[in-house]
């Protein structure tokens, strides 16, 4: 199972050229694709702070379509305690990712080998410390 990230979820509903064809080819590949409920959050937090109502609400339903295709996956304390681990020790070597760290701890417990993102600098490190997969697109 692949986990998308938000930097994904907002390609494939807002920017959907190369988003979809990575996904189409991940899911003819046999993986099931997850996000988790922190990534639908940090996507739906942007569509929510758009102005224009009419925008906002034809991005919801298209966010919504895409959701439902997705398993998402909820947010623990056990998540939350494993992402401030990883957290932490990149911090102990000087390295910052923010909060993609929850994004790795929550995908990792339900079950992800990998993570599919643009953001692979951050990715990476966290790889480093938990044999995860980084998938570019």
């Amino acid at each position: 199972m692949k986990c998308l990230d938000t930097t994904f979820l907002i390609d494939i509903v807002e920017h959907p050229e190369d988003a979809k064809r990575i996904a189409e080819d991940l899911e003819r590949g046999g993986e099931v694709l997850a996000t988790t409920a922190f990534n639908a959050y940090e996507a739906l937090l942007g569509v929510h702070s758009v102005r224009d109502r009419r925008a906002r609400a034809k991005l919801l339903d298209l966010y919504a379509k895409a959701f439902s295709r997705l398993a998402v996956l909820p947010m623990s304390l056990e998540d939350a305690s494993k992402a401030a681990e990883l957290g932490g020790e990149l911090r102990r070597k000087g390295l910052e990712v923010g909060a993609d760290t929850l994004t790795v701890a929550i995908a990792l417990r339900g079950g992800c080998d990998g993570v599919v993102t643009r953001n692979v600098a951050h990715f990476e490190r966290i790889r480093e410390l938990t044999g995860m997969d980084v998938i570019r697109y």
